[in-house]
This record gives structure tokens, sequence and C-alpha cells, in this order.
């Protein structure tokens, strides 16, 4: 419900003030609320039993992974660089994201099967443990990018834009967490293929909760600037009444 609601006022937002930046928020928005939705084990279930595939809401929820980690590496190129490498930036990370699902997909696809889930308890599938440390690498590049632009960003903006400054060093906080998840479940699998793996039990713990936290500060990092915008508008629409 929070995902719906931030991405209608992120849509609102963009059709306003119609950049690059804005739409690609709202894209990031949409598409995490989406794989959020398509994690939860209830309707992971029904989208197997309506589309005939097994893990097809895990597929939907990596895919969506991917697609939020591209729209939110364009929103920030469009906000820390300038405007004439905006288009060959866009390309970029456009291109590594479609050339990372082009990889993903085929192997999800040749390896899955009814009984096997696409989690760390079946890593002792070498199949699974190469597609989830080939997602895994992407996020975590890209949540190194966004980290180093965000608190960039966040720098910039922090004696003129207090609002923004905020939003962004949650921002940038959401990436480093997002970092320490691929780390956690990166790990485990490396350390697991050679033999000398920690407690799964931990790790199912540890992940879930840096990924969880990662979502929480990003939804709040990226809502606080428009926040700051909203009461600039209306303290400028009060002096004018007042005028």
């Amino acid at each position: 419900m929070a995902g719906l609601l931030v991405t209608a006022l992120c849509t609102r937002r963009a059709v306003g003030n119609p950049r690059v930046s804005t739409w690609s928020i709202a894209a990031a928005f949409g598409v995490c609320t989406l794989g959020v939705f398509f994690a939860v084990p209830v309707v992971a279930q029904a989208a197997e039993e309506a589309t005939g595939v097994a893990n097809a809401g895990k597929l939907i929820a990596h895919i969506c992974a991917i697609l939020w980690c591209a729209a939110l590496q364009i929103t920030m190129v469009d906000l820390a660089y300038r405007s004439e490498y905006l288009r060959a930036a866009m390309f970029q990370r456009a291109f590594a994201a479609m050339v990372e699902l082009a990889i993903m997909v085929p192997l999800f696809l040749a390896t899955n099967e009814p009984d096997m889930e696409f989690t760390t308890a079946y890593v002792h599938n070498e199949s699974v443990a190469a597609y989830l440390l080939i997602y895994l690498s992407y996020v975590m590049v890209t949540c190194g990018e966004l980290a180093f632009m965000c608190g960039r960003t966040a720098q910039r903006n922090w004696g003129i834009r207090p609002w923004s400054g905020a939003g962004y060093a949650l921002s940038s906080m959401a990436a480093t967490l997002g970092m320490a998840y691929t780390v956690s479940k990166g790990s485990y699998i490396i350390f697991y293929v050679l033999g000398d793996p920690w407690s799964l039990d931990v790790e199912e713990v540890v992940s879930p909760s840096l990924s969880a936290l990662a979502v929480l500060f990003l939804f709040l990092g990226l809502t606080l600037p428009m926040v700051g915008a909203l009461r600039e508008r209306v303290r400028q629409r009060k002096e004018l009444a007042d005028s």
C-alpha cells in the first residue's frame, strides 16, 4: 500500500514537472512495488498457478529488482551529471540491465523445476548458485554506484535544500544496505561452494532484514525531497497571499 501511494505521488509530480529524474523515480517505485508484491508467498503461489511456471513470482521479483536498480541509476545520473552526459549514461545503464536479464532469464528457465527454489537453501545446485551470484553481482555494482551518487548529491544539497540533503543521505544509506545484502547472501554462496558455509538459518534472517531495511530507507530517502518541494510551494503561496 505504501508503494502504491508513493508511486501515485511520484507520477503526479512527474506529470507536473516532466523530466528524466521525476519519471525514473516514479518508474522505480512502481517496479519496486510490483517486485515486493510478487515476493509475497501467497501472490507467488498464485503467479505459479496462473502461468504454469514454477517460481514465476521469484523470477518476476528478480526482474523488477534489476529494472528498479536501472531506473534509480538513470534518476541519479540526471541529478548528478551534466545534461550532455545524460543520453549516453541512460543507454549505458539500460544496456547493462538488458544484458543482465538476457543472461539471467534463460539460465532461470533452464534450471527451473517445480521442486526447486532460487534461494540460498538450494545452492547445492550449481545452476542455482550461478544464477544467484550473477543476480547479486549486478545488484552490488549498481548499489555501489548509487551509494556514491546519492552521497555526492546529498553533500551538494545539504546546506541549500535540507530536505533533499537528508533524503539523498538516506538513499545513500539504502544503497549501502543493498550492498551489505549482496555481500551477506553472495558470501554465503561462495563459502558454501568452498565447503565452509555458516549457518543457513542466520543467513535467512540477516539477508532479508538488510534487504527490507534498504527498501525502507530508499522509500524514505526519495520521498523526503518531494516533501521539501511541497513545503516550499506552500510557503511561496502563503507569501504571495500575504502580500
